[in-house]
Protein backbone atom coordinates (compact mmCIF):
# COMPACT_ATOMS: atom_id res chain seq x y z
CA UNK A 1 0.00 0.00 0.00
CA UNK A 2 1.29 3.30 -1.13
CA UNK A 3 1.29 6.07 1.80
CA UNK A 4 1.32 10.07 0.91
CA UNK A 5 1.96 12.89 3.01
CA UNK A 6 -0.46 15.71 2.97
CA UNK A 7 -0.81 19.08 4.58
CA UNK A 8 -3.77 20.21 6.49
CA UNK A 9 -4.08 24.02 5.31
CA UNK A 10 -7.35 24.39 7.35
CA UNK A 11 -9.32 22.42 8.97
CA UNK A 12 -13.29 22.46 11.37
CA UNK A 13 -16.14 20.25 13.39
CA UNK A 14 -19.47 20.69 14.74
CA UNK A 15 -21.94 18.16 16.73
CA UNK A 16 -24.91 18.89 18.69
CA UNK A 17 -26.95 15.47 20.64
CA UNK A 18 -30.38 17.10 18.74
CA UNK A 19 -30.05 19.96 16.36
CA UNK A 20 -27.15 22.52 15.35
CA UNK A 21 -28.50 25.74 16.41
CA UNK A 22 -26.31 28.29 14.39
CA UNK A 23 -25.44 27.68 10.96
CA UNK A 24 -25.31 30.85 9.58
CA UNK A 25 -27.26 30.40 6.73
CA UNK A 26 -28.48 33.66 6.27
CA UNK A 27 -24.63 35.32 5.62
CA UNK A 28 -23.76 32.25 4.23
CA UNK A 29 -26.80 32.30 1.31
CA UNK A 30 -28.25 35.47 0.99
CA UNK A 31 -30.66 34.35 -1.32
CA UNK A 32 -33.72 33.46 0.10
CA UNK A 33 -35.47 30.77 -2.01
CA UNK A 34 -31.73 28.93 -2.25
CA UNK A 35 -31.50 28.85 1.35
CA UNK A 36 -35.27 27.86 1.89
CA UNK A 37 -34.35 24.43 -0.15
CA UNK A 38 -30.71 23.53 1.74
CA UNK A 39 -31.12 20.50 3.74
CA UNK A 40 -29.61 20.07 6.98
CA UNK A 41 -26.42 18.21 5.62
CA UNK A 42 -26.20 20.89 2.97
CA UNK A 43 -26.79 23.85 5.99
CA UNK A 44 -23.46 22.00 7.49
CA UNK A 45 -21.48 22.09 4.69
CA UNK A 46 -21.37 25.51 3.95
CA UNK A 47 -20.93 25.89 7.57
CA UNK A 48 -17.80 23.76 7.89
CA UNK A 49 -16.34 24.77 4.00
CA UNK A 50 -16.44 28.38 5.28
CA UNK A 51 -15.09 27.75 8.66
CA UNK A 52 -12.24 26.13 6.24
CA UNK A 53 -12.11 29.26 4.03
CA UNK A 54 -12.62 27.29 1.23
CA UNK A 55 -15.27 28.84 -1.87
CA UNK A 56 -13.97 27.41 -4.82
CA UNK A 57 -11.71 23.80 -5.56
CA UNK A 58 -11.93 19.95 -5.88
CA UNK A 59 -14.60 18.28 -3.01
CA UNK A 60 -14.81 14.92 -1.44
CA UNK A 61 -17.82 14.72 -0.10
CA UNK A 62 -18.63 11.56 2.60
CA UNK A 63 -21.97 10.66 4.30
CA UNK A 64 -23.10 7.22 5.43
CA UNK A 65 -26.48 7.40 5.74
CA UNK A 66 -27.07 11.31 3.30
CA UNK A 67 -30.31 12.76 3.06
CA UNK A 68 -31.98 10.83 5.65
CA UNK A 69 -34.33 14.04 6.17
CA UNK A 70 -35.32 13.75 2.77
CA UNK A 71 -36.06 10.15 2.15
CA UNK A 72 -37.72 9.58 5.36
CA UNK A 73 -40.46 12.07 3.81
CA UNK A 74 -40.56 10.88 1.10
CA UNK A 75 -41.24 7.58 2.47
CA UNK A 76 -43.93 8.79 4.60
CA UNK A 77 -45.76 10.23 1.79
CA UNK A 78 -45.66 6.67 -0.41
CA UNK A 79 -46.90 5.19 2.74
CA UNK A 80 -49.78 7.63 3.34
CA UNK A 81 -50.68 7.91 -0.30
CA UNK A 82 -49.90 11.44 -0.45
CA UNK A 83 -48.38 13.19 -2.71
CA UNK A 84 -44.65 13.40 -3.49
CA UNK A 85 -42.66 16.60 -2.62
CA UNK A 86 -40.89 17.65 -5.64
CA UNK A 87 -37.98 19.23 -3.53
CA UNK A 88 -37.78 16.43 -1.40
CA UNK A 89 -37.40 14.30 -4.61
CA UNK A 90 -34.56 16.60 -5.80
CA UNK A 91 -32.72 16.66 -2.32
CA UNK A 92 -32.81 12.89 -1.72
CA UNK A 93 -29.58 12.30 -3.55
CA UNK A 94 -26.12 11.93 -2.48
CA UNK A 95 -24.19 14.66 -3.62
CA UNK A 96 -27.21 16.98 -2.41
CA UNK A 97 -24.80 19.19 -0.34
CA UNK A 98 -22.09 19.63 -2.31
CA UNK A 99 -24.11 20.30 -5.58
CA UNK A 100 -25.81 23.30 -2.79
CA UNK A 101 -22.27 24.48 -2.09
CA UNK A 102 -21.41 24.45 -5.84
CA UNK A 103 -24.41 26.55 -6.50
CA UNK A 104 -23.52 29.04 -3.93
CA UNK A 105 -20.30 29.48 -4.64
CA UNK A 106 -20.33 29.43 -7.86
CA UNK A 107 -18.10 26.30 -8.13
CA UNK A 108 -17.93 24.10 -11.03
CA UNK A 109 -14.70 22.15 -10.52
CA UNK A 110 -14.98 18.15 -9.57
CA UNK A 111 -16.86 16.56 -6.89
CA UNK A 112 -16.83 13.07 -5.61
CA UNK A 113 -19.22 11.22 -3.15
CA UNK A 114 -18.76 8.62 -1.00
CA UNK A 115 -20.67 6.31 1.34
CA UNK A 116 -18.61 3.51 2.72
CA UNK A 117 -20.63 2.53 6.15
CA UNK A 118 -18.28 3.26 8.94
CA UNK A 119 -15.63 3.88 7.08
CA UNK A 120 -16.89 6.86 5.13
CA UNK A 121 -14.85 9.29 6.35
CA UNK A 122 -11.47 7.30 6.19
CA UNK A 123 -12.28 6.55 2.57
CA UNK A 124 -13.20 9.77 2.25
CA UNK A 125 -9.70 11.21 3.40
CA UNK A 126 -7.91 8.20 0.95
CA UNK A 127 -9.62 9.71 -1.82
CA UNK A 128 -9.24 12.93 -1.34
CA UNK A 129 -5.23 12.53 -0.58
CA UNK A 130 -5.56 10.77 -3.96
CA UNK A 131 -7.53 13.55 -6.01
CA UNK A 132 -4.65 16.07 -4.51
CA UNK A 133 -1.60 13.93 -5.54
CA UNK A 134 -3.59 13.37 -9.52
CA UNK A 135 -4.33 17.61 -9.78
CA UNK A 136 -1.58 19.17 -7.53
CA UNK A 137 -4.16 21.20 -6.25
CA UNK A 138 -6.35 22.11 -2.52
CA UNK A 139 -9.27 19.29 -1.93
CA UNK A 140 -11.92 19.73 0.24
CA UNK A 141 -12.32 16.67 2.49
CA UNK A 142 -16.19 16.78 4.31
CA UNK A 143 -18.24 14.50 5.83
CA UNK A 144 -21.46 15.03 7.30
CA UNK A 145 -24.69 12.80 9.19
CA UNK A 146 -27.64 14.43 9.72
CA UNK A 147 -30.57 11.73 11.22
CA UNK A 148 -32.57 13.92 13.12
CA UNK A 149 -35.70 12.63 12.05
CA UNK A 150 -38.84 11.85 13.56
CA UNK A 151 -38.98 8.54 16.18
CA UNK A 152 -35.35 8.48 15.49
CA UNK A 153 -34.48 7.53 19.38
CA UNK A 154 -36.37 4.04 18.52
CA UNK A 155 -34.02 2.73 15.75
CA UNK A 156 -30.78 4.82 16.75
CA UNK A 157 -27.78 2.68 18.48
CA UNK A 158 -24.79 4.34 16.81
CA UNK A 159 -25.11 7.82 17.78
CA UNK A 160 -25.46 10.72 20.86
CA UNK A 161 -25.29 13.26 18.72
CA UNK A 162 -27.55 13.20 15.80
CA UNK A 163 -25.62 16.26 13.60
CA UNK A 164 -22.65 16.51 13.07
CA UNK A 165 -19.74 16.93 10.10
CA UNK A 166 -16.44 17.48 9.84
CA UNK A 167 -13.47 18.98 7.08
CA UNK A 168 -10.05 19.31 6.27
CA UNK A 169 -8.88 21.38 3.55
CA UNK A 170 -5.49 19.25 2.39
CA UNK A 171 -2.60 19.18 -0.17
CA UNK A 172 -0.12 17.21 -0.40
CA UNK A 173 2.81 17.28 1.39
CA UNK A 174 6.77 18.28 -0.63
CA UNK A 175 7.87 14.99 1.63
CA UNK A 176 7.24 12.71 4.55
CA UNK A 177 9.45 13.87 7.10
CA UNK A 178 7.53 15.23 10.56
CA UNK A 179 4.01 13.29 8.88
CA UNK A 180 2.10 11.14 11.23
CA UNK A 181 0.08 8.26 11.29
CA UNK A 182 -3.60 9.31 11.80
CA UNK A 183 -4.16 8.77 15.64
CA UNK A 184 -7.34 7.59 17.23
CA UNK A 185 -8.78 10.70 18.73
CA UNK A 186 -12.36 10.05 18.58
CA UNK A 187 -15.44 12.19 19.85
CA UNK A 188 -17.18 9.59 22.87
CA UNK A 189 -20.43 9.12 21.52
CA UNK A 190 -19.96 10.11 17.49
CA UNK A 191 -21.17 8.01 15.00
CA UNK A 192 -18.32 6.13 13.51
CA UNK A 193 -18.63 7.18 9.80
CA UNK A 194 -17.03 10.24 10.58
CA UNK A 195 -14.88 9.88 13.62
CA UNK A 196 -11.40 9.22 11.16
CA UNK A 197 -11.53 13.07 9.87
CA UNK A 198 -12.56 14.00 13.67
CA UNK A 199 -9.59 12.22 14.77
CA UNK A 200 -7.59 14.19 12.05
CA UNK A 201 -9.02 17.46 12.53
CA UNK A 202 -8.61 16.99 16.40
CA UNK A 203 -4.53 16.00 15.36
CA UNK A 204 -4.81 19.72 13.76
CA UNK A 205 -5.98 21.54 16.54
CA UNK A 206 -3.00 19.92 18.74
CA UNK A 207 -0.69 21.59 16.26
CA UNK A 208 -0.35 18.67 13.81
CA UNK A 209 0.06 19.64 10.68
CA UNK A 210 1.52 16.64 8.52
CA UNK A 211 -0.31 13.30 8.12
CA UNK A 212 -0.21 10.23 6.36
CA UNK A 213 -2.26 8.87 4.33
CA UNK A 214 -2.49 5.34 3.44
CA UNK A 215 -3.63 4.88 -0.03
Amino acid sequence: MKKVAINIISSAKIFAERKIENLDEKRLVPHMMTRRRLTRNSKVMLFLSDKCNFKNGKIVYGSCFSELEETAKIANAVLEKEMLSPTSFQNSVYNTAPSYFSLVNKDIDEIITISSGMKTSLDSLKVAALQALVSKEPVLCICAECINIKNIEQINRCTKYLEAGAAIVLEIAEDEEGAQEIMNLPIEGLIGSLQDLVSVVNMNEKGIKKILIEL
